[in-house]
């Protein structure tokens, strides 16, 4: 009996982290992901905790070219820099509204592929960039943009570094830019 639980145990994990099928597909590509619900149209909550989930799907998100942006501060490496955004603010905001999520994904760089994100989390989250979290997303190549979460937080852990910032901080620019902590030019609240 003993060992009969120890199998299940050892099967459960396998199964909570993933694997490969035949095919050598990662696993998380044959899942499926619960469909998309009204819940898209509902108003913003008080406060937002984003998941992997949130992200399926973020390359049919509007987007915008950012490399500019990114070349002046001198992250991302001369990458060409995309950013999405889901859903962006009502006309009018004066701040993006919590439950948004940002994606900026940079290719071609030294460092072949980097994405990065930001989701408006709200509840008094990282005062210094009031309500933002900040994540660091791993595409897992399936077909419909399934992504893993790297990590999150008000910036990256030690070892880690964002973008090419040797201070490795999210806040330390995303404070200063204004626009609610939104450095992109593309995406400021005064353009929608």
């Amino acid at each position: 009996m003993k060992h009969a639980a120890s199998r299940w145990v050892a099967l459960s994990v396998l199964l909570a982290c993933g694997g490969t099928d035949d095919t050598g597909a990662a696993a998380e590509c044959t899942t499926s992901l619960p469909a998309s619900s009204a819940a898209d149209n509902a108003p913003p909550p008080a406060v937002f905790l984003a998941f992997a989930q949130d992200f399926h799907g973020y390359h049919s998100w509007p987007h915008f070219d950012t490399s500019e942006d990114a070349d002046l501060v001198g992250i991302h490496d001369g990458s060409v820099v995309t950013e999405y955004i889901r859903r962006p603010p009502p006309s009018g905001s004066e701040a993006f509204p919590v439950g948004t999520l940002i994606v900026k994904e940079a290719t071609g760089g030294t460092i072949p592929h980097e994405i990065f994100a930001m989701a408006k989390r709200g509840g008094g989250f990282n005062p210094d960039a009031p309500g933002w979290e900040w994540l660091e997303l791993e595409n897992l190549g399936c077909a419909d943009d399934r992504v893993k979460l790297i990590w999150r937080g008000v910036g990256p852990p030690i070892g880690e570094t964002y973008g090419g910032d040797p201070d490795s901080g999210c806040n330390t620019c995303h404070t200063d830019c204004g626009n609610d902590g939104v450095c992109a030019k593309a995406l400021a609240l005064d353009r929608f």
